[in-house]
């Protein structure tokens, strides 16, 4: 009998394979291996197990990925990507969207700490609430840990190992009830099995950690280290490494100081001979993580100490010690300072612990020492902090300020100036309201065109070429909002002034960056306007998340202004004038519904006209150049057609200067193709106005058909609806479902736009 997927799985079956999978992952990753074991894998692959927290970091970094541009710079903007920030590489973890400068600078401080090979500063990220920084150390967390368990991020710590008696049979043959294996005669030593690393757990006696998860190399001295990289070099490369190719670390790395008391006791005992040591040395391979502080850890802003140690030497764990290690003090240090040794440690909102808490990072950072009872430690580890402006401002006008500035790279991360990107951090929540509502058309553009708006700064004129000052001063938020977004300016600027605007992009975005109070700094909150997304999706009145309900939240968050600090500004040529900001969305809605109304109306192809606009752009261009065109019909080349220019003119409403007109589109058409030489011509783009224009003097001579459909699908759900004649409702119906499948609106929610776009215009 055939039996199904289910009825052939059992537990036990299923319990063998998960056993089998993990003991050949266990074997092939080499997760335990002898000290002469490792040595061998060093041998093999010098660069990667050598390398500090630093060096590790650089390398992770590059393993995900670069995205690498010809430019280093454009406008002012990083065009370099780091994959793993900018694609949703880790579950439950979205990619950060739009930080690029930051994380190019994060990316440069570290490739100097693995340059220089030691980390002698703090990475701070600073900047408003909910603009990632916390998302963008999350994120190098995760890479961290996924890249730990790649062959490419393989990283060792060791223990110690002291067997049982039962072990090696010569020894119970003596009678010697204390006597433990490692501590006999050297002959009956060597006798024994070469390393106590594979012995099982009954035949351990104890197992003693190192909590710093130091490299096992340091258990070699310097010159010994230097010595066997130059050589595992030379082989693997068939050269000799310049000096400055040999890492930092191998120089001043070191050991713990419970680490360095057993291997001093058991050389000692050993008489110097290293080989029995290192027989009590088991190389094991960890992972990084957070959740278990293996390599990475957080430090809350709330009171406390970062590392400490206590002693352990009476506990009864280590009463089953060899005598010759039962006389040292044998500490064991804790804290997140120690959790974090191999990786990073995260500094949450530091600076809203009193300076007091923190002052033992000067002497910390600047020589990756910490002090504890049992001696001096040494740390590896990238030490990275977080903390909001006001804090960051206050802490700068304290006197300990100058003291810790040569000790910290600061990173800002502002606020996000460009709306396009803005939407792109509301994808995870929307996800998450669709599974209960649908989202409406424009809502989350619209919401964060509004939120953008409230983070720009007026720009001050002086600050740019005599020659451009009246251009800057003509710039309104509404049209800054449209040159950060590269979308079209209005026609309150020429072709040449928009030109002009173009190439002082980056200029313009630089101007408001070098204050206190910079671009970025103040504003709407993402976190915020997640928040009102939610809240939006509550609206019982919509049965979508539409526009009109996210209108009806911003409405309701801007008439509380004592909550934000944003809503409190003085109003300077419409910046920072919240109320006109969501007039100024209304109208976006507004314009948007109405456009995709007239086309769920399906009076005309639409594509007509696109067409007819492109045939004119192809006469007026060889018009100027003086050549011909093909004729589609017949495939002939033939003059240009004065009166397809001259139609498609008295369309625009061009009555005079045609030559002028032309020159200007022509020109158009070439800058386009210029900025982007693989692409076909974009006309939506390129000539939006152009084309609104055509659309609504073609529209004009359908106005009475128009109004009578919009005046019956206003009437819907009412008795009214259904006394509509046959061919009006059936045009209404028809309409409804275009605006549904083609554009998204429900029902209601069409309803409630066509209200909504009869009251605001």
């Amino acid at each position: 009998m055939h039996q199904t997927p289910s009825e052939s799985l059992n537990s036990k079956d299923l319990l063998v394979q998960i056993s089998g999978r993990s003991q050949s992952i266990f074997r092939d990753e080499n997760y335990i291996l002898s000290f002469s074991e490792f040595l061998d894998t060093f041998i093999e692959n010098p660069e990667n197990l050598s390398r500090n927290s630093a060096a590790y970091f650089w390398d992770m970094i590059h393993y995900f990925g670069i995205e690498e541009s010809a430019e280093t710079q454009k406008n002012g903007e990083a065009t370099r990507r780091f994959r793993l920030f900018s694609e949703q590489r880790f579950r439950y973890r979205p990619a950060i969207v739009g930080q690029e400068n930051a994380h190019e600078q994060i990316y440069q401080v570290i490739e100097q700490f693995s340059r220089q090979g030691k980390v002698d500063k703090l990475i701070m990220l600073h900047g408003p609430n909910g603009s990632s920084k916390s998302s963008t150390i999350e994120t190098l967390g995760a890479a961290l840990e996924e890249y730990s368990k790649t062959t490419e991020g393989a990283i060792y710590r060791f223990n110690w190992i002291f067997p049982s008696d039962k072990i090696d049979p010569d020894l119970a043959q003596t009678g010697a009830a204390n006597t433990r294996i490692g501590f006999g005669g050297a002959d009956q030593k060597r006798a024994a099995m070469s390393s106590f690393a594979h012995i099982s757990e009954e035949d351990t006696m104890c197992r003693i950690v190192s909590e710093f998860k130091e490299n096992p190399l340091f258990l070699l001295s310097p010159e010994e280290r230097v010595n066997l990289y130059r050589k595992a070099f030379e082989k693997k490369h068939g050269k000799a490494p310049r000096e400055e190719d040999i890492p930092a670390n191998l120089y001043l790395g070191a050991l713990s100081s419970k680490s360095k008391k057993i291997f001093d006791a058991l050389s000692v005992a050993y008489k110097g001979d290293l080989e029995l040591v290192f027989k009590h040395v088991q190389v094991e391979r960890f992972t990084l993580s957070s959740r278990y502080r293996t390599g990475i850890a957080t430090v809350e802003p709330q009171m406390n100490i970062d590392a400490q140690d206590r002693q352990l030497t009476m506990e009864k764990s280590y009463q089953n010690l060899p005598p010759v290690l039962q006389n040292i003090r044998i500490f064991e240090p804790t804290g997140e300072l120690i959790d974090a040794n191999r990786g990073y440690i995260e500094f949450s909102d530091l600076l809203k612990r009193p300076v007091e808490a923190f002052k033992y990072l000067l002497t910390t950072i600047e020589k990756m020492q910490i002090n504890l009872a049992s001696g001096i430690a040494t740390l590896d580890m990238l030490m990275l902090a977080s903390s909001n402006e006001k804090h960051l401002d206050a802490f700068k006008a304290s006197p300990d300020w100058p003291s810790f500035k040569g000790r910290i790279e600061l990173v800002r991360v502002p606020y996000l100036l460009k709306s396009k990107q803005e939407e792109l951090i509301y994808q995870e929540d929307a996800k998450i309201i669709e599974n209960n509502k649908p989202i409406g058309p424009h809502c989350m553009s619209l919401l964060a065109r509004w939120a953008v708006l409230t983070r720009l700064r007026q720009p001050d004129p002086e600050s740019y070429d005599f020659s451009v000052r009246g251009l800057i001063s003509k710039l309104d938020p509404f049209e800054k909002l449209a040159l950060y977004d590269c979308t079209e300016l209005s026609e309150k600027f020429s072709d040449d002034e928009k030109k002009t605007l173009a190439k002082i992009r980056g200029q313009i975005m630089k101007e408001c960056q070098s204050t206190v109070a910079y671009e970025g700094r103040f504003g709407a909150s993402p976190r915020e306007m997640k928040m009102l997304l939610y809240f939006a999706s509550q609206n019982t009145k919509c049965d979508s998340v539409s526009a009109i309900a996210v209108f009806d939240e911003i409405e309701k968050l801007i008439k509380d202004r004592s909550v934000y600090d944003y809503l409190q500004f003085e109003t300077r040529g419409h910046y920072h004038d919240v109320g006109e900001f969501l007039k100024f969305v209304k109208r976006q809605y507004g314009e948007l519904f109405h456009r995709e109304f007239l086309a769920a109306l399906n009076l005309f192809d639409e594509t007509q006209y696109l067409e007819a606009f492109s045939r004119y752009l192809n006469h007026i261009v060889a018009a100027l150049k003086h050549e011909k065109v093909e004729n589609p019909i017949t495939g002939k080349h033939e003059e240009p057609s004065q009166q397809v220019m001259e139609d498609m003119e008295k369309l625009l409403g061009i009555d005079k200067d045609h030559k002028d007109h032309r020159e200007r589109f022509v020109s158009r058409v070439a800058s386009w193709k210029v900025e982007n030489p693989e692409s076909e011509l974009d006309l939506p783009k390129v000539f939006k106005a152009e084309l609104s224009t055509i659309s609504s003097r073609i529209y004009e001579g359908k106005k009475e058909l128009i109004q009578s459909i919009l005046d019956g699908m206003l009437t819907h759900g009412s008795d009214d609806y259904e006394k509509l004649n046959e061919e009006t409702k059936a045009l209404c119906e028809a309409t409804f479902d275009n605006l549904q499948q083609r554009f998204g609106y429900t029902r209601k929610t069409t309803w409630d736009s066509l209200i909504f776009l009869r009251n605001f215009s």
